[in-house]
């Protein structure tokens, strides 16, 4: 009998552990100062009139964000770009653009560094939604001081630009990591799913399914499964003279480290696999348009 006793005491203290509940969510200190650092590798590959390219492309930067001040529900951040790099590997050749390497004959690594250390203000949830993003466009200020371009190769450039780093972009880019909590408090293995948008020269929406994997003195481990799914409603978009749309479905896989204290990311791993088609919008040079079948293969790694 003291048997079967023990033994329900112990089932009932195992079953207590296994629920016990964890409020997952941002916990940031006002006046601190937080940072990201992320790696994109990815491989683009298009298939153009029977012959593959293949381009192979690593983007890289550093951001600050500085807690300005703390709601109830909310924080309040000036946010801004420490450094900006990327490389790109093409049938032509290799080229490398970064920020730290500003100079007259390198044009695109100027107007790199001309991104960086210019606050914008980000209001964002506990949960890692963004509300609101003021200032962006003060990135783009004074972006072609000392250049000699025209009014269209300067509107041209800066439309590029804005589809990796204007506001859209950065929402969805960041949200990915951040918009990752539940609203309710979960155990280990609950689950739970979040929705958000990603442009990033394409227009996808998010879904994710999140699960509660484990804990321990430090962290907290969340892994994601996500379909992205194409807007159909996308606009078309210029890209050298062309009116271009990419139309692109696929999966993604995350897993993601936050700090148990703060709920700030320590280390997220991010997998995506998309596969659609370039359109080109018809024009006198070529009437009927064109469609160009797509994929796009990447890792992104993102540390604090």
């Amino acid at each position: 009998m003291k048997r079967i006793v023990l033994a329900i005491l112990i089932l009932s203290t195992s079953l207590c552990v296994q629920a016990k509940k964890y409020k997952l969510a941002l916990n940031l200190e006002q006046g601190k100062e937080y940072h990201q650092s992320s790696v994109a590798d990815m491989t683009i590959s298009q298939n153009f009139n029977g012959m593959d390219m293949d381009v192979e492309m690593t983007v890289k930067g550093n951001l600050s964000f500085k807690v300005i001040e703390l709601k109830d529900d909310h924080y309040n951040m000036d946010v801004f770009y420490e450094n900006i790099a990327m490389e790109m590997e093409t049938p032509q050749g290799k080229t490398a653009f970064s920020s730290e390497n500003a100079k007259p004959e390198d044009m695109m690594s100027t107007m790199l560094s001309k991104l960086t250390d210019k606050p914008f203000q980000v209001k964002m949830t506990k949960s890692g939604k963004v509300i609101e993003i003021n200032n962006m466009d003060n990135l783009f200020i004074g972006m072609f001081d000392g250049m000699e371009l025209n009014v269209q190769q300067k509107n041209q450039l800066i439309a590029q630009l804005k589809q990796s780093y204007g506001e859209k972009a950065f929402r969805g880019s960041f949200e990915q990591v951040t918009a990752i909590y539940p609203e309710e408090e979960v155990a280990i293995g609950d689950k739970w799913n979040t929705e958000t948008n990603l442009e990033a020269g394409m227009s996808v929406k998010l879904k994710t399914d999140f699960t509660f994997k484990a804990e321990n003195d430090t962290h907290y481990l969340i892994q994601g499964t996500g379909t992205l799914i194409n807007n159909e409603n996308s606009p078309y978009v210029k890209n050298n003279g062309m009116d271009i749309k990419i139309d692109l479905n696929g999966s993604l896989i995350s897993e993601i480290k936050v700090d148990k204290e703060s709920g700030w990311i320590i280390e997220a791993t991010i997998t995506q696999d998309l596969n659609g088609n370039t359109h080109m919008k018809g024009n006198p040079q070529m009437p009927e348009g064109m469609s160009i079948p797509m994929s796009i293969k990447s890792k992104s790694v993102i540390t604090n």
